[in-house]
């Protein structure tokens, strides 16, 4: 049994950040049922593809049921507002202005259902003078400022390897589901979320602000290395690690792994960590020479014997084998057909008592339309025309 048994979620979403949304709450126990346009879901047709499957598609909609309809038609519209009056949440992430053309706005959705929870995320929110502008996870990771505190130095702003504000939009999405359905068991009354991609991603700036404000600071790209003391990524023998010796004891603990004691001698450029930012640059070519002939595991495991935090920089090929993701379930196997399955991300909350649902593959296009709507006591006639379309 899930926490979220009972729930029942109308998913009206595309790609990542609503979807994901969704899944995160199917996954605890959420009923979702996944309303698609007659052609599907966008990325149904998107890269890579295995045995004809969209695996960008299903790493995102497992457990799901997938209802096909035509939100332009007047059945479409019927069903919809059968499903309205049955459901607690409706997910939405089309841009500003088009739920209000398909008839699923707030305002309309919440005179049929009083109670309804609405989370409608967007790349720019509902309010504000760019609220139309046209969003992808790049050009939000650009105009966020994190692109350009990503990279070298020396070099240009640089994107996030993975589809970063996307995803944290969505999880935004979650915690905005929960405390609107919180808020709904106070006051009786449904909620309107209003979920910015831009909003979501500036949160990772944290004290960055406060640094322009008020000390005049211009934060900019340091690579790969830590931004207010000594550490960060080095090359190794046959790959890189991170490491980071940032107190005074994990300095001390450091240079004694490496036989480095005159590093922590009291006349030592490098004994108080305003002397390493100040000589960080000869002291990452002196911890280079000597890891440059370490491979990268001597280097853990000489690190973890001497309690200085450390890791390897993984591949995604490495963490499909990684011990720690498999004994958390971190690598979850869904179903892609009866004879083939997927590695996707499991799910990272863990609630002591409560059980996670197990993976149903994603729903093919339509598969659950003709249950659903019976569900909804339409007719045998009605629901062959729902499915002629």
């Amino acid at each position: 049994m899930g926490v979220l048994d009972g729930i029942r979620v109308l998913e009206f979403t595309h790609f990542i950040s609503g979807p994901l949304c969704c899944q995160t709450l199917a996954d605890h126990g959420a009923e979702v049922i996944k309303i698609e346009p007659p052609d599907g879901e966008l990325s149904r047709r998107s890269l890579p593809f295995y045995e004809g499957q969209s695996l960008y598609f299903a790493s995102l909609n497992r457990n799901k049921r997938s209802v096909k309809l035509d939100l332009k038609s007047e059945l479409g519209r019927r069903a919809v507002e059968r499903l309205v009056k049955t459901a607690d949440v409706i997910v939405i992430n089309y841009a500003p202005g088009v739920p209000e053309r398909l008839g699923i706005d707030y305002e309309t959705v919440s005179k049929i259902n009083p109670r309804i929870v609405m989370v409608h995320i967007t790349g720019f929110g509902n309010t504000g003078p760019h609220k139309y502008g046209t969003a992808f996870d790049g050009i939000i990771q650009a105009r966020s400022g994190i692109a350009h505190l990503t990279g070298e130095k020396d070099g240009p702003p640089t994107m996030v390897g993975l589809y970063i504000a996307d995803h944290i939009a969505g999880f935004q999405g979650v915690i905005g589901t929960l405390m609107a359905l919180k808020a709904r068991e106070q006051t009786g009354k449904g909620q309107f979320v209003d979920i910015s991609m831009l909003d979501s991603m500036v949160t990772l700036l944290a004290y960055h602000f406060a640094e322009v404000q008020l000390l005049g600071v211009k934060p900019f790209r340091k690579g790969s290395r830590f931004n207010n003391n000594f550490g960060g990524m080095f090359a190794t023998k046959d790959g890189h690690i991170i490491v980071s010796p940032t107190t005074e004891k994990l300095w001390d603990n450091f240079c004694k792994a490496l036989d480095k004691p005159e590093w922590t001698e009291p006349d030592s450029p490098y004994i108080t960590r305003e002397g390493r930012i100040e000589h960080a640059a000869e002291l990452e070519r002196l911890v280079l020479d000597i890891f440059k002939e370490r491979t990268t595991d001597e280097l853990v495991a000489l690190f973890e014997k001497a309690g200085v935090p450390c890791g390897p920089v993984r591949s995604v090929e490495e963490l499909l084998e990684d011990p720690q993701l498999i004994a958390r379930g971190a690598l979850k196997p869904v179903p892609l057909s009866d004879t083939s399955h997927m590695i996707a991300p499991g799910v990272p909350i863990k609630i002591a008592g409560w059980e996670e649902a197990p993976a149903t593959r994603p729903p093919r296009l339509g598969e659950h339309t003709a249950e659903v709507l019976a569900e909804l006591d339409f007719s045998e006639s009605e629901i062959r025309e729902f499915l002629s379309i």
